[in-house]
């Protein structure tokens, strides 16, 4: 297999480049992982943590 036997795979629904497949393989609506499990960045993911497992924090450390 050479390079010309692949295409370029983006997302659904942003646009990213994801990768490279063989020229023949059938993807539908194909997502990056932001897409598929996009989780809030920073401080807001601290509080997303914490609401998602309750409310014992000693659980999670």
């Amino acid at each position: 297999m050479n390079i010309y036997d692949t295409k370029s795979v983006h997302c659904s629904r942003c646009g990213k480049f994801i990768g490279e497949i063989d020229y023949d393989t059938i993807v539908t609506l194909p997502k990056c992982g932001k897409c598929v499990n996009p989780l809030p960045e920073n401080e807001d993911k601290a509080s997303y943590i914490i609401s998602k497992y309750g409310r014992n924090v000693e659980a999670i450390v």
